[in-house]
């Protein structure tokens, strides 16, 4: 990844603060459950030791952050040459719909470079928003579901 920091400034309802979008920046697996929690996502968040390996084994990792406090993430894998997977996008409730998300990604698409495609799996309930961030819809896929 290019950059290790990014400041960016968010207007949020009834006050103004400061969130700033760091590139792998240290963070537990305490945090990163809180996140997945407080966010609507659905993930092993009881699972300690999976959310600990989920962090660790990406080489994607943008986080979120509120003065001390993780409040999104962006975690996915890169060949840093062609594509980029994806795997976690999520804000936690209280910070949506600020521009958080859409945020991290374009910090992720602009430190990879214009060469690299971003693919993930979305939600069925993030399947409007992500055409919003510029992603197509495509009926190419094929996955082999996990035994969560």
């Amino acid at each position: 990844m290019a950059s290790n920091l990014s400041i960016i400034c968010f207007a949020f309802i009834g006050r103004r603060s400061t969130v700033t979008i760091k590139a792998n920046a240290a963070i537990t697996a305490a945090q990163l459950s809180r996140v997945f929690e407080n966010s609507g996502i659905h993930r092993p968040v009881d699972d300690v030791a999976r959310i600990d390996r989920m962090i660790h084994n990406a080489n994607i990792l943008y986080t979120a952050w509120a003065d001390d406090e993780l409040i999104g993430v962006a975690r996915g894998f890169s060949d840093q040459s062609y594509c980029c997977y994806l795997s976690d996008l999520a804000v936690i409730k209280q910070y949506q719909r600020q521009g958080i998300g859409r945020q991290l990604i374009a910090t992720i698409h602009q430190d990879l470079g214009p060469n690299i495609s971003l693919v993930l799996l979305a939600a069925p309930s993030a399947m409007t928003y992500y055409p919003k961030l510029g992603f197509q819809s495509v009926p190419t896929a094929f996955k082999q579901q996990r035994d969560y």
